[in-house]
C-alpha cells in the first residue's frame, strides 16, 4: 500500500478526513500543496504524496542539506525554531527517496550548543539518520563566486553547500519583535556568513543566493507561529517547489501583504518564481479530527 493511501486509511481509522479537491486524482503534480488541521509529520506525508513524493526531487545517492529555522534557545513549543517532528519525518522521507547523506545547520542567535539541544532539534533528527552541523564558526565558510550576483559576487557560504546536491527549505515562519515577516528568504540567511553578526541582509543579497543555489523544495512550518502578541496556532503547512510562491502564501496566511516584502517582486522579475501560481498548480488539503 503506498504511503498515501495508508495515511488516509489510517486516518480514516481514527476518525479524521480529509477534504480533497477533486482534482487530487490527476496524474499532474501541483506546484505548492497547502495543508491545515493535522499535525505536522501527517501533513508532511500527506503534502510530500500530493507533490509526487521525494522521488520527483531526491535522485539515489544524492546528499541533502535540510535548512532549519534553529537560532534561538527555546522548547519546540515556542514557534521560533522549525518543528523538530517536522523535520525528523523529513529526514527519513529523504532516506526513503534514496539520499545518501542528509545535513542540517543554521546559525544561532542565543549559544549554538544550548539551541540545537533544547529546541529538541538535534535529537530528533539524530535519530532519524541526519548530521547536525555547527554553524557559528568563521572558518566553517568558504568564500564562493555567484557569477550572475548583482551585490553578493564573493559571499563566504557554509562548506557543506560544496557537498550537498539540494536544499530543502524549512523555516519557522514568525513575526519577529520588530514586527519583522521571517520565512523562506531569510531562512537561508543561515549559510552565509556575515562579519557583523546575523543581521537582516538587503533584498538583493538575499536574491543573489539563489542564483548560487535555489533550494528544490520549501516547506513552510507554520503550526505553531511567534508573534509579537504571543504564539498562533495556525495548524497549516505550505509545500512548494517555488520559494516565491511559498513565501507569498505563509505571508498571506500570518495576516502579511506579499507586496510589502519587496524581495519578493524582485525574485519575480528576475525569474526566480511566481508570487501567484495557477490555480490547477495548487491543492488544498484540510485534516479534521486529527490528534497533535
Amino acid at each position: 500500500m503506498k504511503r498515501r493511501q495508508f495515511i488516509t486509511h489510517s486516518l480514516l481509522a481514527a476518525g479524521g478526513f480529509c477534504l480533497l479537491p477533486k482534482a487530487y486524482a490527476a496524474t499532474s503534480h501541483p506546484e505548492m500543496v497547502i495543508l491545515r488541521g493535522g499535525s505536522p509529520a501527517e501533513m508532511l506525508d500527506l503534502g510530500l504524496e500530493a507533490l509526487g513524493d521525494l522521488d520527483r526531487f531526491i535522485q539515489p545517492g544524492q546528499k541533502i542539506l535540510v535548512k532549519p529555522t534553529l537560532q534561538w534557545n527555546q522548547s519546540p513549543e515556542s514557534g521560533l525554531n522549525t518543528n523538530p517532528k517536522l523535520l525528523a519525518t523529513l529526514v527519513r522521507r529523504c532516506y526513503e527517496a534514496g539520499s545518501r547523506g542528509v545535513f542540517l545547520v543554521d546559525q544561532t542567535e542565543d549559544k549554538w550548543t544550548q539551541c540545537y539541544k533544547n529546541s529538541g532539534i538535534e535529537r530528533a533528527v539524530k535519530d532519524a539518520g541526519a548530521k547536525i552541523l555547527p554553524g557559528n564558526k568563521d572558518f566553517l565558510y568558504k568564500s564562493v563566486n555567484i557569477p550572475n550576483a548583482q551585490s553578493m559576487q564573493h559571499p563566504k557560504l557554509h562548506e557543506v553547500l560544496q557537498e550537498v546536491d539540494l536544499i530543502i527549505n524549512v523555516p519557522a515562519v514568525q513575526i519577529r519583535p520588530d514586527n519583522q515577516y521571517f520565512g523562506a528568504f531569510r531562512n537561508l540567511e543561515g549559510l552565509i556568513w556575515q562579519e557583523s553578526g546575523n543581521q537582516s541582509m538587503a533584498p538583493q543579497q538575499l536574491l543573489d543566493f539563489l542564483h548560487y543555489k535555489k533550494p528544490s523544495l520549501n516547506i513552510m512550518d507554520a503550526c505553531r507561529v511567534a508573534t509579537p502578541t504571543g504564539l498562533k496556532d495556525y495548524k497549516s503547512l505550505i509545500i512548494s517547489t517555488d520559494i516565491v510562491s511559498a513565501e507569498s502564501s505563509a505571508a498571506q496566511r500570518l495576516g502579511i501583504n506579499p507586496e510589502s516584502l519587496p524581495y519578493l517582486a524582485l525574485a519575480e522579475q528576475a525569474g526566480l518564481g511566481k508570487t501567484k501560481l495557477a490555480q490547477e498548480q495548487i491543492r488544498s488539503i484540510v485534516l479534521k479530527n486529527t490528534k497533535q
